[in-house]
């Protein structure tokens, strides 16, 4: 079948190439002007206007993300905060916790949801209290991820491999614009393009970082985002299977304490977001499940500091 070029139809203007392509860009943070043409079918004038148009004036960000177990961060949470007052202070009070990879302003009786990552369970009760101590956090409720079986920030499987000065030197290059070309890389480390290419690579085969889009503000017109906790009332499997295969399903974890799975369903309109919500409550395994909108991503941030915490 041919693809469809620049027609003007309803399926490529502004708003949907848009949200079509910040998708591409979470698969394949690096995929070229090129390659994200042919996948929209449009030119690649369009996709390179509209790239532009989105990094320059929408705030998009293509950044690499460590892989949080790789980088030694082996516990991680999801939590909600009620809140005496406005929430917005608060929130931004926990964006600024360096542990914290993830703030939102969220309808519903908890207004504050947040994603932190840690080395140890020391550091997430020190965290837990920063944030108790925030003048007018009520109560913090607390999930603990056991595993995480879909992000699109952070890749499936990490293999073993260990990291020089250069590898960190790249690392950090990518983690500021992850669409650093190889020659730009190659200077700024003082390797060959060839050289910085094999081992941006490497580096990404090995699950070590992932170079994805992260979309300014997580939110807008053509994209919105509910958070989903499940309590389960039986077997695990079907469910993990259904949020794994679901495209519009940007993260899934199994976890325990105050849901059994937590995921969080994308959409370009409240029809298509809801349709997922309904698909999984006709699954019998679940027994219950919570939704909460997300109104405001106060932060989205899934860089650290390298020398502190990747083995060298």
């Amino acid at each position: 079948m041919p693809s469809r070029r620049d027609t003007g139809s309803p399926e490529h203007d502004a708003d949907s190439l848009d949200s079509s392509l910040v998708r591409a860009l979470q698969a394949d943070g690096r995929a070229s002007i090129h390659d994200l043409a042919r996948t929209l079918g449009v030119s690649r004038d369009l996709v390179s206007r509209r790239l532009g148009t989105l990094i320059g004036r929408d705030g998009l960000r293509v950044v690499a993300a460590l892989d949080p177990g790789f980088a030694g961060l082996n516990v991680l949470i999801h939590a909600a905060v009620s809140i005496d007052g406005p929430a917005r202070p608060v929130a931004e009070k926990i964006a600024d916790l360096p542990d914290t990879v993830f703030v939102s302003l969220v309808a519903g009786a908890f207004p504050v949801v947040f994603e932190s990552r840690h080395g140890d369970t020391e550091e997430l009760h020190a965290t837990l209290d920063a944030i108790r101590s925030i003048a007018g956090v009520r109560q913090v409720r607390v999930s603990t991820y056991d595993a995480l079986l879909k992000e699109f920030i952070t890749a499936g499987s990490v293999t073993d491999v260990r990291l020089d000065s250069l590898d960190h030197d790249l690392i950090a290059i990518l983690q500021d614009d992850g669409r650093a070309s190889y020659r730009t890389l190659a200077d700024a480390v003082r390797l060959s393009p060839s050289s910085a290419r094999a081992r941006v690579r490497r580096l990404l085969d090995a699950g070590v970082i992932r170079i994805a889009a992260i979309d300014a503000g997580g939110l807008s017109r053509n994209r919105l985002a509910v958070g989903v906790g499940i309590a389960l009332r039986g077997a695990a499997d079907d469910v993990r299977r259904y949020l794994v295969a679901t495209p519009a399903v940007d993260l899934a974890a199994d976890a325990h304490g105050a849901y059994d799975l937590i995921a969080t369903i994308v959409g370009t309109s409240s029809a298509n977001v809801l349709a997922v919500i309904e698909q999984l409550r006709a699954l019998p395994q679940v027994g219950s499940l919570e939704t909460w909108a997300h109104l405001d991503i106060i932060k989205e941030d899934y860089t650290r500091t390298l020398g502190r915490i990747v083995p060298r």
